[in-house]
C-alpha cells in the first residue's frame, strides 16, 4: 500500500521527550510518587521504553518495566493471547500502566476494576516508529482542541438513533440501529484538564477516534472498503481495488470486489472455522486526527475524517471501556478495516461528507 514513510531512525529524538512528558502531564495527571508499570515487547525500540521510563521517573514517581515476548499472529490474535503470571502479579501494584504490547487481556481489565488506570501509545502494541507517530500527532497536534472535538461528536453520536453510511462510487447504504448506545470520546485523556477530574480508565493514544461500540445483531447493508484491511497478517494492507462487505443484521454474509485483498480475507475466515469472526461491526469510529497518516502504526485508526470498523471480539473492549450492558460479541479475533472518505448520516442530518466532519 501506498505510506508515508515514517523516520525509523535508532537514535532518540529529544522531541519525543516533550512528547512523553506532555502525555503524562496533560494526559495522565501523572502524581508524584505514584506505580507506573510499562509494559513492552520487542517490536519497541528499547530506547522509546527507556523514555517513557525516564520521563515518569523524573516526575518523582515509581516507574518499572516489563519487556513480554511478542504474541503470536500479531494485533488480530490478541483477545485470545495468554499472558505470564508475573504481568499480572505487577499489574495489582501499578497506578499507572504504560500498555505497549498487550492490548486487550482479563489481567489489565482486573487492574482497572482496582483502580488502575491504563494508557496504550500505540492502541496496545506499539512499534518500531512510536516515537516519531506520537510528535506527530500528540506533540504536533492541538490535543486539546482534538479532545473537545471528540467529545462533541462523540455526544452527537450518544443522542442519535440511526448511523446510515454511503460508501462507493454508488453510494451503497449500511445502517446500524444506535438506540440505547451512548458513545466515547476515544481521546487519549484520562483526565478532563478543563473539568479537573477523571474521564476514563483506559485510553488509547493517538488521539483522537470517537464512536460507538456496536452490539450483537445490529448493523445491515453494503460497506465498500478502500482505506486499511487488519486481518490475519501481522501488518495491514490497503485494498489496490474496494472490498465489498455485506452484512445483514449485524454479521457479514458476503465478500466482494475485485481486490485480491478480498479472496484472501474470505479464505481466512473459512480457515478460521470460528463463527464470532463475522459478527459486526462491533465498533464504529470517526476519526479526527489532523496529523495522522496511513503508516503500519494503529494511527490510521484516526486518519482524519474516515471511519474504522472493528470485527469479531468486544467482549474485552466493551469491558475497557465501561461501556453498555448490552450482549457484546466474543471471538478469539478482532479485526478492523477503514472507509478514507465515506459519507454518514445521522437520523437524517449529514455528519461528515467528503472527508470533512461536519459536528462543529
Amino acid at each position: 500500500m501506498g505510506l508515508i514513510s515514517p523516520d525509523v531512525a535508532s537514535r532518540l529524538k529529544p522531541d519525543f521527550i516533550a512528547t512523553v512528558a506532555k502525555i503524562y502531564r496533560e494526559m495522565c495527571n501523572l502524581q508524584a510518587g505514584q506505580n507506573v508499570l510499562i509494559i513492552s515487547d520487542a517490536r519497541t525500540p528499547d530506547y522509546i521504553v527507556a523514555v517513557f521510563q525516564g520521563v515518569a521517573q523524573s516526575m518523582s514517581a515509581q516507574a518499572v518495566r516489563i519487556e513480554c515476548a511478542v504474541p503470536v499472529g500479531g494485533a488480530t490474535y490478541q483477545p485470545g493471547s495468554r499472558w505470564p503470571s508475573m504481568l499480572a502479579g505487577a499489574a495489582d501494584q501499578a497506578d499507572v500502566i504504560i500498555d505497549m504490547a498487550v492490548g486487550y487481556s482479563q489481567f489489565i481489565v482486573n487492574a482497572i476494576k482496582r483502580g488502575c488506570r491504563v494508557v496504550c501509545p500505540g492502541d496496545g502494541i506499539g512499534g518500531s516508529f512510536l516515537d516519531d507517530v506520537l510528535i506527530r500527532t500528540v506533540l504536533h497536534s492541538d490535543i486539546h482542541a482534538i479532545r473537545r472535538h471528540a467529545d462533541r461528536v462523540a455526544e452527537r453520536f450518544s443522542r442519535a438513533s440511526r448511523c446510515e453510511v454511503f460508501t462507493g462510487p454508488q453510494q451503497d447504504r449500511f445502517e446500524i440501529d444506535l438506540t440505547g448506545l451512548d458513545a466515547v470520546a476515544g481521546d487519549g485523556f484520562l483526565w478532563d484538564p478543563d473539568k479537573k477530574d477523571w474521564k476514563s480508565s483506559w485510553v488509547f493514544l493517538p488521539p483522537a477516534q470517537p464512536g460507538v461500540l456496536i452490539p450483537k445483531g445490529r448493523g445491515s447493508g453494503v460497506i465498500n472498503v478502500d482505506g486499511t484491511l487488519l486481518y490475519h497478517p501481522i501488518y495491514h494492507e490497503k485494498p489496490d481495488t474496494p472490498i465489498r462487505l455485506s452484512f445483514r443484521d449485524g454479521r457479514l454474509v458476503d465478500i466482494g470486489g475485485g481486490s485480491v485483498l478480498a479472496g484472501k480475507l474470505a479464505n481466512w475466515l473459512d480457515a478460521l472455522g470460528e463463527e464470532g469472526a463475522r459478527n459486526g461491526p462491533v465498533h464504529l469510529n470517526i476519526g479526527i486526527n489532523p496529523n495522522a497518516s496511513l503508516t503500519q502504526s494503529q494511527e490510521w485508526e484516526r486518519v482524519y475524517g474516515s471511519i474504522t470498523c472493528g470485527m469479531g471480539d468486544l467482549s474485552l473492549l466493551g469491558v475497557l471501556l465501561g461501556e453498555g450492558d448490552f450482549q457484546l460479541n466474543r471471538s478469539a479475533v478482532h479485526w478492523d478495516w477503514t472507509v478514507l472518505h465515506p459519507k454518514i448520516v445521522l437520523d437524517g442530518e449529514t455528519v461528515l461528507e467528503r472527508g470533512k466532519v461536519l459536528i462543529e
